[in-house]
């Protein structure tokens, strides 16, 4: 089990060149018997990265261009089938979007 914390308690303004990143953990409805379907359409969305998981909860990165696409994407996760709750983790503005080839450690 993991446990991450929001450090915020609203996101700013933002200036029209920053990117949202966002961390959130997805938390599934205990009834629902099938999370892979839901892990494999996350996996499908280019702006979402999943990350670490357990039987109930997933940790899940959002990478877009802006806050209208953030939030987009944030109600696009939670009416998928069986999510109960999204928690945020985090929230970062960058100045420019960051290439995928400069997050991925070259050991994986």
């Amino acid at each position: 089990m993991y446990t991450l914390r929001c450090i915020f308690n609203a996101i700013p303004e933002q200036e029209a060149s920053e990117v949202p990143i966002s961390g959130l953990v997805i938390t599934f409805d205990p009834a629902w018997d099938d999370p892979d379907e839901t892990i494999s359409r996350l996996r499908e969305e280019a702006a979402i990265e999943v990350g670490a998981m357990d039987d109930r909860k997933c940790a899940v990165v959002v990478d877009t261009s802006s806050r209208a696409e953030d939030k987009r994407i944030y109600q696009w996760v939670q009416d998928l089938p069986g999510v109960a709750s999204i928690q945020v983790a985090f929230v970062g503005f960058d100045d420019q979007p960051i290439s995928s080839s400069s997050t991925t450690d070259p050991a994986d």
